[in-house]
């Protein structure tokens, strides 16, 4: 079978080796016998491959690429999934899709493939607070970002830590910065190793990163300072609202640092929410997302 399998964030790097065994994956989409996609829309051509390939009878499968993925469907922009299958992480991402029209019979919970990725932790002296920066648009950094970052260093006693993407985060402006590559083999590798010595989490929203402390377990705090802003040129983001599980903790800039020191000091807050958080938004309580991913595919 020839497979168009396209890879954003690294997410599918695992299911491709092992497709890359038995079949051919080409990048000629127009001659793939069933494409594999992480987006919809019209933008960069997503939408004309879909229905190319709808038309010649073929099978396209949109899967997850991270937390809260697939939110085109929601207000304001109301699109509806257009793919034969979508793969999601958990339960919860489920119930959001068929909240905003799509057909249960669509969608299939494979729980997430970047769970593997992630690294036990490990004892270490000190505390390590991590920030992680909001990538919004592309080539623009965040000035929220910024501004969470001055009151940061104001802390005492703790290591400031920032987790940032080359080309969307200028490197110069924070404490200790770490950018990765997001189509880069390590991306992956960088954040479980950084998250395998974090003792909080701090950002925006609750993005990939901070869904990953969740799952090991680490609180996470949202500083409630995004400002509605165009994403790509998208005006309808002006009217966009982030998603948040019941898993963060939700504080204003001036009262950050108090809250960061008293999650250090107890970080049972909010812990029976991480866990649910993980289960419902990344199904890590299903068994090999990889393998089920992989027979979808091949069906």
């Amino acid at each position: 079978m020839k497979l168009c399998v396209y890879s954003w964030n690294k997410v599918l790097d695992e299911v491709i080796r092992d497709l890359s065994k038995r079949h051919e994956l080409i990048e000629d989409w127009k001659n793939a016998d069933k494409l594999v996609v992480w987006n919809e829309s019209e933008r960069h051509g997503w939408k004309d491959r879909i229905d190319y390939a709808q038309k010649k009878g073929k099978e396209v499968i949109l899967y997850q690429q991270g937390i809260w993925a697939c939110d085109w469907v929601r207000p304001p922009f109301s699109e509806p999934i257009i793919s034969d299958k979508v793969l999601v992480w958990g339960e919860e991402d489920k119930r959001r899709l068929v909240k905003y029209g799509t057909p249960a019979e669509k969608i299939i919970v494979t729980g997430s493939p970047i769970i593997k990725h992630l690294k036990p932790r490990v004892p270490h002296e000190g505390k390590n607070v991590v920030l992680a920066l909001e990538h919004w648009d592309f080539g623009k950094d965040c000035l929220e970002n910024q501004i969470i970052a001055s009151e940061m260093r104001k802390l005492e006693g703790v290591k400031v830590i920032t987790k940032g993407l080359i080309g969307e985060n200028n490197e110069n402006l924070y404490q200790n910065p770490i950018l990765t590559n997001r189509f880069e083999g390590n991306h992956f590798e960088v954040i479980a190793d950084l998250l395998s010595t974090a003792d909080v989490v701090v950002g925006l929203t609750e993005s990939t990163l901070q869904f990953l402390a969740e799952c090991l377990d680490i609180p996470v705090i949202i500083v409630d300072i995004l400002q509605p802003k165009e994403r790509g040129g998208d005006k309808r983001y002006l009217d966009f609202h982030p998603n948040f599980s019941n898993g963060v903790t939700h504080v204003a800039l001036k009262d950050l640092n108090k809250e960061i020191y008293k999650q250090l000091k107890h970080p049972e807050i909010k812990r029976v929410e991480r866990r649910q958080s993980a289960i419902d938004n990344g199904g890590v309580d299903l068994p090999d997302p990889i393998k089920t991913i992989i027979d979808i595919i091949e069906q």
